[in-house]
């Protein structure tokens, strides 16, 4: 039984090898409607850390100990520059407004006029 079975199936695929060989080779063009989507998401999150950091005791006499504009024990640090103060411009460490502590001129807002 299992020799007719093998040989049945066989002929059935010698005949659809033969037909699929006498296909001709000169076919009609086949005409196909294409249709492309293209929908494209742009995700443009974008994330700027605009953080700086100023360092504005750079080039200050005593290793940079002080900052512009800020008061240590009362008086008011201003760097190595005139201070303008009540219409009149106060030259570095001249008049009474200054006092030098350990070689800096400090402004001293108590002892101006």
């Amino acid at each position: 039984m299992l020799r007719k079975i093998s040989i049945v199936l066989s002929a059935i695929a010698a005949l659809g090898l033969a037909v699929a060989v006498s296909a001709p080779a000169e076919a009609a063009p086949v005409h196909k409607n294409v249709h492309v989507n293209r929908t494209v998401n742009v995700h443009r999150n974008v994330t700027v850390n605009r953080n700086v950091r100023v360092n504005r005791s750079v080039g200050v006499r005593g290793g940079g100990r002080f900052v512009v504009g800020h008061a240590y024990n009362g008086r008011v640090w201003y760097g190595h520059s005139r201070h303008f103060w009540h219409g009149a411009w106060y030259a570095y460490g001249i008049g009474p407004c200054w006092v030098n502590v350990d070689g800096e001129w400090f402004w001293d807002p108590i002892a101006c006029p």
